[in-house]
């Protein structure tokens, strides 16, 4: 094996043919998170986005997206990915720890990894659902008729709410991409106050965030385009949402909606039409992402599990990650009540941080 590492925007029009050629034998690759693309359109606001390029017999049979940190590697833009993969040659075989040490690197964390790639399972720390939105059979309407069929009454109510949003403020009318920089803009900043209001971390303090949803909005291409749908009533932008496509599978990541009109849940009438749309144009796939938020129970009917962990060869740094899992499992099983999650979080927070710098 051998095993040359280069920025993204150094691939030969051949490689990415390659890349994008194994994606397609692949469908569970299928996410614009794995696009070569999107690994470009990173290294465009990052310096330290990297691709390991593996050959074998002087082929090229894989390529390996991460972003590097030292000797570190972590997911390409780091925090903000929901998605992690080796995108290999069908039946080509590998082994995780080789692949990590090859490519430079004495650790790789990953946080998304598509679980079905089994030599990174021995390595796996947790295992959580992906949540999609299946559309590939009978498109929208046997969406909708699944949903009520599984006890689930979110599209009935999502209805309701939409018409009395109507009703109250003005029509509704629904784009599926809205190309307006100052819409992102509103979107960004709707989502910093609810990031504010919930304690949660805030991912557009670092501009390179900023910059890569603005490169992925004005990107329009068949095989790889920013998604930036809103929903309006009368006049007003009541919600946004910003995700991102390839050919099949569209990825659900930033929504947001105005404050004042909350109680007609405007975010969950977009998500409606947006899978709407969504089945019109061809998406088979909705991926929600891991989590459990409540409406993504609602909305999904289908799941791919993916991992969180780390592999890497005998160093300073494996030990530090297996000292924090070790102290956090600990805590986890001290009768202290909710402070046992603290080390958890805590840990989490410099993770984001340091991956977000």
């Amino acid at each position: 094996m051998r095993v040359s590492v280069v920025a993204p925007q150094e691939l030969a029009e051949g490689d990415l043919a390659l890349w994008r050629r194994y994606l397609a034998c692949d469908p569970s690759l299928a996410s614009p998170y794995l696009r070569p693309e999107f690994a470009q359109f990173v290294a465009a606001v990052r310096s330290d986005a990297r691709v390991a390029v593996v050959e074998e017999a002087g082929a090229v049979c894989a390529f390996f997206p991460f972003q590097r940190r030292g000797r570190v590697g972590m997911p390409i833009a780091g925090g903000l990915s929901d998605c992690q993969a080796v995108i290999a040659a069908p039946g080509w075989e590998w082994d995780a720890r080789a692949l990590v040490r090859a490519a430079g690197l004495s650790v790789f964390d990953f946080t998304a990894m598509r679980a079905g790639q089994h030599p990174f399972a021995p390595f796996h720390r947790k295992v959580a659902a992906s949540y999609l939105i299946e559309l590939a059979e009978g498109g929208f309407d046997a969406y909708v008729h699944e949903r009520r069929r599984s006890g689930y009454d979110i599209v009935a109510k999502t209805l309701s709410d939409a018409r009395r949003l109507g009703q109250r403020i003005g029509p509704l009318r629904f784009a599926m991409h809205d190309p307006d920089p100052q819409t992102l803009h509103r979107l960004i900043e709707w989502k910093r106050r609810q990031y504010r209001a919930t304690g949660a971390l805030d991912v557009f303090a670092h501009p390179w965030t900023v910059a890569l949803l603005e490169r992925l909005q004005a990107t329009q291409t068949e095989g790889f385009a920013g998604v930036l749908s809103t929903l309006r009533a009368g006049d007003r932008i009541v919600a946004a949402h910003m995700g991102m496509r390839s050919p099949t599978v569209l990825h659900y990541w930033f929504p947001a909606y105005d404050e004042a009109y909350a109680k007609f849940a405007p975010g969950r009438i977009l998500l409606l039409e947006l899978i709407r749309a969504a089945s019109a144009a061809g998406i088979e796939a909705i991926e929600l992402g891991p989590g459990e938020e409540g409406y993504k129970h609602r909305f999904a009917n289908g799941a791919v599990p993916v991992a969180a962990g780390h592999v890497g060869s005998a160093s300073l740094l494996l030990l530090c990650r297996r000292l924090r899992h070790l102290t956090e499992a600990v805590a986890r099983r001290l009768p202290i009540g909710p402070a046992r999650q603290w080390p958890a979080t805590l840990f989490h927070r410099i993770e984001w941080e340091w991956s977000h710098r």
